[in-house]
């Protein structure tokens, strides 16, 4: 387990990697961890406010946020990015910059625009990484810290286990950070050209345009 402080900026904040997140210790009275995949190790975790969410640090910390965990697609309030917590690649998270408890108390327009993004984001991964099936998932809980989002979670090959009979924990916990980082990195500069190319951000305003008029 190492320790460090990062020196760029004013607000700096301290950190831990460790090559397992169990490794990290108790943490300090009135903070919390907040964690990515990555560093000098397997996990880096900053030590952080306790009153603080991972959505509103990556917002308010964006230089702390893992190039491979920096956003893909962001556009009027929807972001999408490759999941910070587990190194699977082609395992994308839906996210809100407001905060929603629960998907059924997003506005129409939002969720609606939200649907297509998540449409888009998966014909992009059919067709530029090769992943033909993904489990879309999300879940509600009472945690102060939740905000609304979807997960795609790809599963390779010509079949795909039925989500009933899936351990979706067991299998994310199958990829190490060392060995998927360049994949990871890979897919997200792929899907960040598939949106380009389309112009997802114009398709999106203009979705957006005619929800509201």
């Amino acid at each position: 387990m190492s320790t460090n402080k990062t020196k760029t900026n004013k607000k700096a904040l301290r950190f831990i990697d460790v090559d397992r997140r169990s490794d990290l210790p108790p943490v300090p009275e009135g903070m919390r961890y907040i964690h990515f995949y990555g560093g000098e190790k397997n996990y880096r975790a900053y030590i952080a406010p306790e009153d603080i969410s991972r959505a509103d640090f990556m917002e308010q910390y964006p230089e702390y946020v893992p190039e491979h965990n920096r956003p893909i697609y962001e556009n009027n309030g929807i972001i999408v990015r490759a999941d910070p917590k587990y190194p699977c690649p082609g395992f994308y998270i839906f996210g809100l910059s407001k905060t929603y408890r629960a998907f059924d108390l997003l506005d129409d327009v939002t969720f609606l625009r939200y649907s297509f993004i998540l449409k888009k984001a998966k014909e992009g991964m059919r067709r530029e990484l090769g992943l033909n099936y993904a489990h879309l998932l999300s879940n509600e809980k009472s945690d102060v810290f939740v905000n609304v989002h979807f997960w795609l979670v790809p599963v390779e090959g010509t079949t795909s286990p039925d989500l009933l009979d899936f351990d979706v924990k067991a299998y994310l916990k199958t990829f190490k950070p060392k060995e998927e980082m360049d994949k990871i990195l890979e897919y997200n500069e792929k899907m960040r050209e598939y949106f380009a190319r389309i112009d997802l951000v114009k398709q999106d305003n203009e979705l957006l345009a005619k929800l509201t008029n």
